[in-house]
């Protein structure tokens, strides 16, 4: 009787015709299996890509927009009302490079990193303020008013 997952065997046996566990079927008994190593930039199921990976070349995949989450986090510790919406476009950022909106994406970075910049300046500002007012305070209590 053959078994009809395994033709040409004589037996039901899934090791084929006069074989039992432990015999090597002859797939693994090549003698170049292992002997070479694979060149990866030349398989044709990566479509030639893998060489070419944020080299500049034509096809290559180009890297996204950083996320700027270091500015949101500025944000966070300078001026913390702005920092939930650049939270949220730092956080942004990623996703929409990876579905393809790649306009998007950068204008989500540049946005995140101004917000740092403008929490930056709001800090700035409000130092210079207080001193100002320091100053003017020590100032008037000098004179006597």
């Amino acid at each position: 009787m053959t078994n009809p997952s395994y033709p040409g065997s004589a037996s039901d046996s899934p090791f084929g015709a006069g074989q039992s566990h432990g015999q090597e079927s002859g797939y693994w008994q090549d003698s170049s299996y292992g002997q070479s190593a694979p060149s990866y930039g030349q398989n044709p199921g990566y479509g030639g890509q893998a060489t070419g990976a944020f080299t500049g070349s034509p096809g290559a995949a180009r890297p996204g927009p950083p996320s700027n989450i270091g500015w949101a986090v500025a944000s966070l510790l300078f001026f913390w009302p702005l920092s939930f919406v650049a939270m949220t476009r730092a956080s942004d950022v990623y996703p929409l490079w990876a579905a393809g909106h790649h306009a998007e994406a950068e204008a989500a970075s540049a946005s995140a990193k101004k917000l740092g910049l403008i929490s930056l300046a709001i800090f700035g500002g409000l130092v210079v303020l207080y001193f100002v007012f320091i100053i003017a305070m020590v100032g008037l209590a000098s004179v006597g008013y």
